[in-house]
């Protein structure tokens, strides 16, 4: 009976363990390419990504009064973080490392990748009125009151070796979800990275049959 009981917390051990290996990545795309491209320079444009969640800091400079005559420069800097901003820039250096360049020494070339466009909101759905109605007994139930919806537009822009551009492809992805009083938070997130990948899904297809990258010499 003890052999029995320790093959069997033996054999639950190893399933919960390969359970937990097999997981997936949050950033794991729903596709896998045949084929890449030469390995060439990539450039996460940070810039226009911060622009595009409204992240970009400010920086102050104020002049006071020191010892004396002299005057001293007391300069302070504020930004604003944003996880979504996060999680856009890993999803697009997890897609040029995993699905879109061979790994190796530069050959030339460059492929900028940036978000162009970002936008959440939420939209009133049938359980919108049932909630008014309620005085809020509705939501208090877990019953959805809202429809959230996300929209994300990513943009690579291919250069060859003397920096000219040779093409620019977008996708778009949009994610829906339906929204109660316990996972507005929780529900803001994931929309993005639904909406991510399904950005980046679009942008993979058009990348992968544009002729002008010539895929097949990889």
């Amino acid at each position: 009976m003890k052999k029995i009981y320790n093959q069997s917390a033996i054999l639950i051990l190893l399933t919960f363990g390969l359970s937990l290996s097999a997981q997936k990545s949050v950033y794991t795309f729903p596709f896998e390419n045949s084929y890449r491209l030469p390995p060439m320079s990539v450039i996460i444009n940070h810039d226009e990504i911060a622009g595009t969640y409204q992240t970009l800091g400010n920086l102050y400079t104020t002049e006071i009064s020191g010892m004396g005559e002299q005057a001293l420069e007391q300069t302070s800097f504020t930004s604003i973080s944003d996880v979504k901003a996060v999680d856009a820039v890993r999803f697009l250096e997890f897609y040029a490392q995993d699905q879109l360049v061979t790994p190796g020494d530069e050959t030339g070339g460059a492929v900028e990748m940036s978000i162009i466009y970002f936008n959440s909101r939420s939209r009133v759905n049938l359980g919108t009125p049932f909630t008014v109605l309620t005085l809020g007994l509705g939501a208090l139930l877990g019953i959805p009151f809202s429809t959230g919806i996300t929209d994300v537009e990513v943009q690579a822009i291919f250069y060859d070796e003397n920096n000219q551009i040779l093409t620019t492809q977008r996708g778009l992805g949009r994610s829906k979800v339906l929204e109660t009083l316990y996972n507005m938070n929780y529900s803001k997130r994931t929309q993005h990275q639904k909406a991510m990948r399904k950005a980046l899904e679009d942008l993979n297809g058009k990348i992968m049959s544009d002729p002008a990258l010539e895929l097949v010499k990889k």
